[in-house]
């Protein structure tokens, strides 16, 4: 994906992109890509297919939710995406969080050379969630867990109001229905699914909005490897 394709498909979405910001993901590009060669980071190597499947698909977020004046937590970053990504093109506070320290370290050097807003934690996610609950606007993960153990681990961070935003790929209804019973017990919901395709690799990505509707009990999250193991 060529820069000039990159910020017109994001345009046909309604995401803009300045001239700044596309630099500044493009250096956080370049460096992930030179980091990995020490850390393994990402399988993707080339340029033109990270534009497109790690930066292009962290920022279709942006095509139907406002970030700004919002708290926003993503979970189990990884090497920063989205938390990254949306930091730059939304100028707005981002906590990015992971169980993986030399990640968190990673990000949290770059965010801070070059000016990004971003709090960056080590910790893992249930045990994050457990000690901030109620806390965030926004919770957003992708390509962290299958959703019915994404929900147990995001949803008690949340406002009542909040939403948790997935990103997922073609199988994201096989996955809806195997987390009915857990969205039932930590009172949320599925409000909608945003659906597209990537525009060179026609991949399918979907971001699932979870609404939380009440206050989640004090037994949730469990321990993340009773989680695994046992559905809600």
């Amino acid at each position: 994906m060529e820069k000039s394709n990159f910020i017109s498909e994001l345009r046909i979405r309604c995401v803009g992109v300045t001239d700044e910001q596309y630099s500044l993901l493009e250096k956080f590009m370049k460096h992930v890509l030179l980091t990995n060669e020490k850390f393994n980071l990402t399988a993707i190597k080339d340029e033109g297919e990270f534009l497109e499947k790690m930066i292009f698909d962290s920022a279709i977020l942006l095509n139907d939710v406002d970030l700004k004046n919002s708290s926003i937590l993503d979970m189990g970053t990884g090497a920063g995406f989205p938390s990254v990504v949306l930091a730059i093109l939304s100028n707005n506070y981002i906590t990015a969080l992971d169980s993986t320290k030399k990640k968190i370290d990673f990000i949290d050097e770059f965010c801070k050379t070059n000016g990004i807003k971003m709090d960056c934690v080590n910790a893992r996610a249930e045990d994050f969630s457990s000690k901030n609950r109620e806390k965030f606007d926004y919770v957003t993960a992708r390509a962290m867990a299958p959703l019915r153990i994404l929900v147990e681990l995001g949803v008690p961070a949340l406002k009542v109001g909040g939403k948790l935003l997935a990103y997922k790929g073609p199988n994201f209804e096989e996955e809806i229905e195997h987390c009915r019973g857990t969205l039932v017990k930590l009172g949320c919901h599925v409000e909608k699914v945003y659906d597209d395709i990537l525009p060179e690799s026609k991949e399918e990505r979907a971001i699932i909005y979870i609404v939380k509707d009440k206050v989640t009990e004090k037994k949730y999250p469990r321990e993340y490897k009773i989680i695994k193991e046992k559905s809600l």
